[in-house]
C-alpha cells in the first residue's frame, strides 16, 4: 500500500517520513510541495495521505478540498497532522474531508495506531481481506542505546523521551537533528527579521515552522516559548511577539547545541549524511 506524506518541514517530514516507512507492506512518497502532490495524486491513487496544516502554496485544509474533488479520492484515508489546537481549523478540516488528526508533539506508538487504522480502513474499501500485520503489537521496549547521553538536569532536551518518540531508532535521531540543527538557525533570521520589518504574518507563519520542527524532540521549554511567539503574532501584538522571541531564540540555539554533538558523532550515520 501506498502512503504520501505532503509537508514543507523538513524536521517533521523526515521524521515522519522514516516512522511510517515501519508499517508492513507500505511504500512512502513524500511532497514539499502541495501542487506537486495534486499533480502526482491525478494521476495516482494513494491509499494513505498525511498532510500538514501550514504549508505555503496551500494550508494544509485547502490541499484536502483539492484532492477530494480528483476523481476517485473522496473515500481516501487523510489524516492531518499539527501543532494547531484551534476548534474552528478542526471543524473545517473536517468539513473539508480530514478522516483523523495527529498532534504535535506526537510518539511513534501514536502514529503507529493512527496509520494501522486507517490502513485497515482502506483494506476494507478496497475489499482485501482486514491485514492484521498493520495492527501494533504491544510489545516491551527496550532501553535505548548508550550510544547517545541522557537528558542532564541543565539540558533542555530530554533525549531519552525524544528516542521512545522516535521508537529507539537513533538512526532516524541522527536524521532529525541534523536537519534541525541545519534549518533552525535559518528560522529563527527569519523570524526576527519578520518582526525587525513588522510582518506579523510572515512571522506567524514561520513561528509556526520552527514549532513544528521543535514538537519532533522532548524540549518542552523550548516548545513553549515559540508557541508564545506564534499566539502573540497570531494576535498581531508586536511587540509581545518581539519579547517572546528574544526568550525563544536563545533557547532554541541551545537546543542546536544539544543536539550538535549528535549530529558530529555520527549516530545513525548523521554525520556521513
Amino acid at each position: 500500500m501506498e502512503i504520501i506524506i505532503v509537508d514543507d518541514e523538513p524536521v517533521s517530514r523526515t521524521a515522519l517520513e522514516q516512522l511510517v516507512e515501519k508499517q508492513p507492506e507500505c511504500s512512502v512518497r513524500s511532497f514539499t510541495q502541495a501542487s506537486a502532490a495534486l499533480a502526482w495524486c491525478n494521476q495516482n491513487d494513494p491509499d494513505v495521505v498525511i498532510v500538514g496544516y501550514v504549508m505555503p502554496e496551500l494550508n494544509g485544509i485547502e490541499f484536502i478540498e483539492h484532492f477530494r474533488a480528483l476523481p476517485g479520492k473522496r473515500e481516501t484515508p487523510v489524516l492531518m497532522v499539527t501543532a494547531n489546537a484551534d476548534l474552528q481549523i478542526r471543524a473545517r478540516a473536517l468539513r473539508a474531508g480530514i478522516n483523523d488528526f495527529l498532534n504535535k508533539p506526537y510518539d511513534f506508538s501514536e502514529l503507529q495506531v493512527r496509520v494501522s487504522n486507517m490502513l485497515l480502513l482502506r483494506s476494507r474499501q478496497n475489499n482485501l481481506p482486514d491485514r492484521g500485520s498493520f495492527l501494533p503489537q504491544e510489545v516491551s521496549r527496550p532501553p535505548a542505546s548508550d550510544k547517545v547521553s541522557r537528558k542532564n538536569v541543565d539540558t533542555l532536551l530530554d533525549l531519552a523521551m525524544t528516542l521512545t518518540r522516535l521508537g529507539d531508532d537513533e538512526t532516524l535521531l541522527g536524521h532529525v537533528a541534523r536537519v534541525f540543527t541545519r534549518t533552525a538557525p535559518a528560522l529563527l533570521e527569519s523570524i526576527g527579521a519578520a518582526l525587525a520589518g513588522n510582518d506579523i504574518e510572515r512571522a506567524s507563519g514561520e513561528a509556526h515552522s520552527l514549532k513544528g520542527a521543535v514538537a519532533v524532540f522532548e524540549a518542552p521549554d523550548v516548545f513553549n516559548s515559540i508557541v508564545a511567539v506564534e499566539t502573540h503574532a497570531i494576535n498581531y501584538n508586536a511587540a509581545a511577539a518581539l519579547a517572546a522571541f528574544r526568550n525563544a531564540r536563545p533557547l532554541v540555539q541551545r537546543l542546536v547545541d544539544e543536539l550538535a554533538p549528535i549530529v558530529a558523532s555520527g549516530v545513525g550515520g548523521a554525520a556521513k549524511a
